[in-house]
């Protein structure tokens, strides 16, 4: 009897007792925008960041996002200040241009290209990608065309994205004890009691990308590779990266730096034992550090001259160069570095780089007026005897021409002699009879342009 009512009291004790309630915050649902884990709620920013070997004439382009995963809050170009338009009106789409017509844009130092914020909506895995056309404003040539970079040593791209949490909720439950009557709770002080969440287990990674399978750099410059590593809710998702061969590139976090020309394999490989791995072969090229031209030249109008030469070092991966006359007016220039006088006058020839090194050297060449024409006062010079002589006057055209001498030659001196072996435009030449017979006396040009002219010489007797 006595165990009975023992039991019963126990009952009655634990029925009075208040319920201690526990409220577990449920885990927040997670995202990955550009490979940065972030909450629902969260704050995204994109940093873009560019940094240019050349004037810009214009750009423009698009931001591209997924709407339904991602609420655009703001976009901004800091660091870029003069004809910016942009249109965020379009669900999933920002557009931006930039047309300087005064000044062009100079990112030679690097900027601030944009950033633009997101509010993540929902869970997922979301990619905000850019896409824009570049030209270069001293030569207009593409160097980004619909997203890619057609020349990475001209063009540094950085990007950095960081996750602001929205501001955390905590979520506590108070527990009152009852007394075994059933009267009012007592004034003790309220025990706070905290949730505890349950064991997990652990997420492990099952797959990492890379957004380049294949990359260039220049020894000395850097090239970014990401990563981009799956599932978004990862435990561990940090990654080790190792160079095949750190005397070609080395790398740091995806940031791969050229040390001499040659080839490497970057790997980026999982920590957390799933042995994950992904790969990207990035070509090393050594730049044009210096180009040797002769510094001055001189040539005649229709003639032809080629200036030679040297780049260094000579193991540069691309020696190819670009070449320009600053007047095509007075001289041309071929892509192998042929000039061809047009008219007289000062010219510069300037050899390029064209693995966007930015290395060239300048060549002044002065284009002189060649002879176009030798006029002779007579051309058939009948002498009736030995010791008569007649006169020949020459004349050279054009009045510019630089050189104006004309050497004077007898096919047959036995025939007929001439007074001097070179005379200048608007003098005389005497033809002396030294015998019967028949001659020519040539005239021709000193300064190369091969223009001549013939006098016909008959003695009587």
């Amino acid at each position: 009897m006595r165990r009975v009512v023992s039991i019963l009291l126990a009952v009655l004790m634990l029925t009075a007792m208040g319920t201690v309630a526990v409220t577990s915050a449920s885990a927040e649902e997670t995202a990955t925008v550009n490979g940065v884990v972030a909450n629902v709620g969260d704050t995204v920013t994109i940093d873009y960041f560019v940094k240019s070997d050349c004037i810009w004439e214009d750009f423009q382009g698009h931001v591209t996002y997924d709407y339904d995963g991602l609420q655009l809050e703001s976009f901004e170009m800091p660091d870029v200040k003069t004809g910016i338009m942009t249109n965020t009106l379009n669900k999933g789409l920002v557009y931006y241009t930039g047309v300087d017509i005064n000044s062009n844009y100079k990112f030679y130092n690097e900027v601030n290209f944009y950033r633009i914020k997101f509010t993540v909506r929902q869970t997922g895995n979301y990619v905000v990608n850019n896409v824009w056309v570049v030209a270069d404003g001293n030569n207009v040539d593409m160097i980004v065309d619909d997203g890619v970079i057609l020349n990475p040593a001209r063009l540094i791209t950085r990007e950095v994205v960081t996750a602001t949490p929205k501001p955390t909720e905590t979520t506590t439950t108070t527990t009152v004890p009852k007394t075994s009557n059933n009267t009012e709770p007592s004034s003790t002080t309220p025990t706070v009691t905290s949730s505890t969440p349950s064991p997990s287990t652990p997420v492990a990674v099952s797959g990492v990308a890379l957004n380049k399978k294949v990359a260039t750099v220049n020894v000395g410059k850097n090239v970014t590779v990401k990563a981009t590593v799956t599932p978004a809710n990862a435990d561990n998702k940090t990654l080790a990266w190792t160079s095949s061969n750190t005397k070609i590139a080395t790398v740091s976090n995806g940031v791969v730096k050229g040390v001499k020309a040659g080839r490497v394999i970057i790997t980026a490989k999982t920590i957390d034992g799933s042995n994950i791995s992904a790969k990207c072969t990035v070509t090393v090229k050594q730049p044009v550090t210096r180009i040797s031209l002769s510094k001055k030249a001189t040539m005649y109008t229709g003639k032809k001259l080629t200036l030679k030469t040297k780049v260094n070092p000579a193991n540069a991966s691309n020696k190819a160069l670009t070449w320009k006359s600053s007047n095509t007016k007075i001289a041309k220039v071929a892509s192998n570095g042929v000039v061809t006088g047009v008219k007289a006058g000062t010219v510069k020839i300037t050899a390029t780089a064209k693995d966007g090194s930015r290395k060239s050297a300048t060549c002044t060449v002065t284009v002189r007026q060649s002879v176009s024409k030798i006029t002779l006062s007579k051309t058939n010079v009948v002498l009736p005897k030995k010791g008569s002589s007649y006169k020949v006057r020459v004349t050279v055209a054009p009045k510019n021409a630089y050189n104006k001498n004309v050497a004077v030659k007898s096919a047959k001196t036995k025939v007929a002699k001439v007074s001097a072996s070179t005379v200048k435009s608007g003098k005389t030449v005497k033809i002396t009879a030294v015998k019967k017979g028949k001659t020519k006396v040539v005239f021709t040009a000193k300064d190369g342009s091969k223009k001549s002219a013939t006098c016909k010489v008959t003695v009587k007797k």
